[in-house]
This record gives C-alpha cells, sequence and structure tokens, in this order.
C-alpha cells in the first residue's frame, strides 16, 4: 500500500499494491511528532511544567509552615493550637487521599508505634485517656510521614524555617527568663514558655532547618532564601546560648557536625559516601551500647558547663522512682499517657516534689525510662527496633540517592536521638518534636512520583509497515520476463514516519 495526496491539502489517497493488505495511514501530524521528538518539548509544555511546579512547591511549603505553627505555639493556644493542628493534618490526609496509599505505604512500617500505643488501651490504667492520647499520636506521626513523603523537599524545608523563623522571632521579641537549679543560683532565658529547655529545644531543632534551607538556597541561587535563614541562625543560635541548656548544646553540637560533614559528599562517589556513613553508624551504635555512659558524660557536661547541680534538676531521683514503677509493670507498662494524670498518686507525688502547680506536661526526661514505664520491655523493644530499622534505612538512601534534604532529616535525627538520655523524646503526640522525627524516619523511604496528570503525553511513534510487494522482472523494453508474475516474492519493509 502506498499514499498519494492532491496539490489541494485534502486527505491523502489510499491506493492498494498487489498482494498487500490496507493499513490505516498515520496522522498528519506525524512530521511535528517526529520533530517535537527530536526537539524536546515545546515552550507550552516547559511554561505549564514550571506553573504548575510553583503551585506545587507553595503547597507543600504552606502545609509544613501551617503543621509547625500550631505546634510551636501551643503552649500560647493551649486547646485552640491542638484544634488547629489536628484541622490541617486532616486537611492534608485529604488532599493526598488519591495517593495516600502510595505516600504511607512504603512507610507502613513505622505505624507499629502507634498501633502499640491503641493496644495498650487493653491493659492500660486508664483506658479513655491511652485511646484518645494514642489517637492524636497516630495523626501526629501521618502528619510527619507525609511531609516526608512530599516530592519537593526543599519546599517542606523553607516552610519549616519559616516557621521556626516566626517563632523565635516572637520569643525574643516578648520573652522572658527564669530562675534555674545552678550552683549560685542564676536564670536562663524561656523565651514566651516557663520552660528553658523546651526554648533551646526549639531553638536548635529551628537552627538546623535554617542552616540547611541556606544551603539550599545557596544551591539553588535564590538569595531571598538565603537572607531569611541567616535572621534565623542568628536569633536561633542566640537563644540556644542564652537558655543555657545542656543537652540542646551537645545536640546542636552533633547535628551541626553531621550537617557539614554529610554535605560535601554529595558529590562524591558512592564508595566514599559508604565508608563514611558506615563510620558515622558505627559510632551511632557504640553510643547506643553505652547508654549509660553517655548519659552519666550528659550530666558531667551540665554541672561543669553551667554549674549546675550534679543530678540536672532532679532527674536522677525521677528515674529513681521509675525503677519501682517499672519493676511493677516490667512487661507491658502501665499503658500509653496512662501515668502522668491527674488523681494518681504517684504522679501527683511526683509533681508536689517538683514544683509543678500546673498538674501536667511532665516526663521522666528519658526516652528509655517513659517507654518503660508507659509500654514496658515489650513495647520498648519494639519501638527501638523500629528506629533502627528506618535509621539503617536512610544511612542506605544517603549512600544510593544522595541529597541535601536527606542530609537535614539526617542531622534532625541525630540531634534527638542524642538527647534521649536526658529528654523524652518522639513518644507525645502534638508536638514539634515527634513530628520532625518521624518526618525523618520517614525520610528513609522513596517519595511521591509525579502524579499522572503531570506527566507529558507519549510522542506517537507508528510501527513499522511491512508489506508482500510483487516484483515483476522484465527487460529493457518491459515486457514481463520468463518467469511472469511473482517470480520474487521478498517482503519489503517500509518504515513508518518516526524512522
Amino acid at each position: 500500500m502506498s499514499q498519494t495526496s492532491d496539490e489541494t491539502g485534502m486527505a491523502p489517497r489510499l491506493r492498494r499494491i498487489r498482494g498487500g493488505a490496507i493499513v490505516p495511514p498515520p496522522p498528519r501530524n506525524a512530521r511535528r511528532t517526529r520533530r517535537g521528538a527530536d526537539a524536546g518539548p515545546t515552550r507550552l509544555t516547559l511554561e505549564a511544567a514550571r506553573s504548575a511546579s510553583r503551585f506545587a512547591i507553595d503547597l507543600d511549603g504552606a502545609f509544613a509552615f501551617a503543621l509547625i505553627v500550631p505546634l510551636l505555639f501551643i503552649a500560647q493556644l493551649t486547646t485552640l493550637g491542638a484544634a488547629a493542628f489536628a484541622a490541617i493534618a486532616a486537611l492534608y490526609l485529604m488532599l493526598r487521599r488519591r495517593r495516600l496509599g502510595e505516600a504511607l505505604g512504603p512507610r507502613a512500617f513505622l505505624f507499629v508505634i502507634p498501633v502499640l500505643a491503641i493496644l495498650s488501651v487493653v491493659w492500660s490504667e486508664a483506658p479513655g485517656d491511652s485511646l484518645r492520647y494514642a489517637l492524636e499520636y497516630t495523626l501526629t506521626i501521618a502528619a510527619g510521614l507525609l511531609l516526608a513523603s512530599a516530592r519537593r523537599q526543599t519546599s517542606v524545608l523553607h516552610g519549616l524555617m519559616l516557621a521556626f523563623a516566626v517563632y523565635i522571632g516572637f520569643a525574643v521579641t516578648l520573652g522572658r527568663s527564669v530562675g534555674v537549679g545552678v550552683g549560685a543560683g542564676g536564670e536562663a532565658f524561656s523565651g514566651l514558655t516557663a520552660s528553658k529547655n523546651l526554648l533551646a529545644d526549639i531553638a536548635s531543632t529551628g537552627l538546623l532547618i535554617s542552616a540547611g534551607s541556606g544551603m539550599a538556597a545557596i544551591r539553588d541561587r535564590r538569595w531571598i532564601w538565603l537572607t531569611l535563614p541567616t535572621l534565623a541562625i542568628a536569633l536561633e543560635l542566640y537563644a540556644v546560648i542564652a537558655a543555657r541548656s545542656a543537652g540542646a548544646l551537645l545536640g546542636l553540637g552533633l547535628g551541626l557536625a553531621a550537617l557539614t560533614a554529610l554535605a560535601p559528599l554529595l558529590v562524591t562517589g558512592r564508595v566514599l559516601r559508604a565508608w563514611f556513613t558506615g563510620a558515622v553508624g558505627l559510632l551511632l551504635l557504640t553510643a547506643g551500647l553505652t547508654y549509660r555512659t553517655l548519659t552519666v558524660a550528659l550530666i558531667s557536661l551540665g554541672a561543669n558547663l553551667f554549674d549546675k547541680d550534679p543530678t540536672l534538676t532532679g532527674r536522677t531521683y525521677l528515674w529513681y522512682r521509675a525503677a519501682d514503677l517499672i519493676h511493677e509493670k516490667p512487661l507491658l507498662g502501665a499503658g500509653y499517657y496512662a501515668f502522668w494524670r491527674q488523681d494518681n498518686l504517684d504522679a501527683e507525688g511526683l509533681w508536689r516534689y517538683f514544683g509543678i502547680n500546673s498538674r501536667g506536661g511532665f516526663t521522666f526526661h528519658n526516652t528509655l525510662v517513659d517507654m518503660l514505664v508507659t509500654l514496658g520491655w515489650i513495647g520498648a523493644v519494639v519501638i527501638v527496633i523500629v528506629v533502627l530499622v528506618c535509621v539503617f534505612a536512610l544511612i542506605r538512601r544517603f549512600v544510593t540517592q544522595p541529597s541535601l534534604t536527606l542530609v537535614v532529616w539526617i542531622s534532625l535525627l541525630l540531634y534527638q536521638l542524642v538527647r534521649t538520655p536526658i529528654e523524652t523524646i518522639g513518644l507525645a503526640p502534638f508536638y514539634f518534636s515527634t513530628l520532625l522525627m518521624f518526618a525523618a524516619l520517614g525520610a528513609a523511604f522513596r517519595r511521591l512520583r509525579p502524579a499522572p496528570s503531570q506527566q507529558p503525553a507519549p510522542i506517537y511513534r507508528p510501527a513499522p509497515i511491512e508489506l508482500n510487494v510483487r516484483i515483476v522482472r522484465g527487460d529493457a523494453a518491459g515486457r514481463p520476463g520468463p518467469a511472469g508474475w511473482g517470480q520474487d516474492r521478498r517482503p519489503l519493509s517500509i518504515p513508518g514516519p518516526s524512522g
């Protein structure tokens, strides 16, 4: 079969060749299609992609900002802040509902922890409280995992940076100081709350995020995003030093060391990254095995650096009392968030001993101790295994698919894990540290791919047409040869428009 067209631009006429079959013609714009395939995306396609990219970046950054702000100001907003976070997280889940399985599916392993908290309702001393806090805990973890699955992680980083900068700006401008238990007496800056450790935690976390946001701005040559992190770093550094928190300073130092050490490895080979991150992993494993030694070192650092008493403001007495509580229910504990509640005589006694008149908002200031009291040895072992698996997966992904945002998540995770001997990390619902910790753990798994509507349409490439053509052999005058018709029946391959 062959094609002919008249000179008027009308549709081509089909002409049948003897022995062949009628094959539908390729589209009239086959030449344009072929040129588009050779020349790449058109200007219209690029402009549409840029427009969609700008909208998506703003969306990811807006949700990162909106999720963190109520948690940072939750001490001032109280119930209103918790309700705002729950509403924003629910809206985020609803907007991602079509791809929720793709976002949370690879991270389903992490939901073992909130499921364990929900199951503790069965043996909890306060089933109603355990169920309510466990559901809030699950929502907090889901929101953190959604941030980790966002395709545009740089936008998430900028949104988080702005949220922490806003809070620190208010804290430095309107903040206050509180007395601390130092040997010669003294005060420490506590910002908008009565807890200097909380302010130091917020400032240290914000400083790490601001440093990563500044690196991303330099990489992308977006100078306005370099100016904002620089100002935020100055305020956050002042706040963390004025708060006089030994644990926050130590964690911040190690987090910054990880950030500055891992960032140059983005341009190196996989082998060098593997060796270096393997060495860091061994150090972390050694720190985990020497958990008690690390705790003693942190206590000594606080005593020497800030002239604190060796008990770190009564923490050792807390751990002494916790040992008796763990001995009473060693396997399953008292239930998730079933201990620190009013009308519990043990909790009331500790609140009175430490002068906590609000009778709430207190922990054992040790992550492992809190896990053992509330979820027992079974819960503690399960949580430790889940975290270790995600940590190794995060390191593996950095080795195979390095990125600047992965470096920031690793530094944040290191900052938090180092402080577990003297603070409770990752167990509180509706808390910014819990949200970011699970976002860092969730970053170990793949992000969302572009939606099908955002992918370019496939280019038409017709397959070659194969025809059986009868070749007529004749003499110079055009008369058929002795063999007549059909002397040679070799197939003739005619390439399509893309050939």
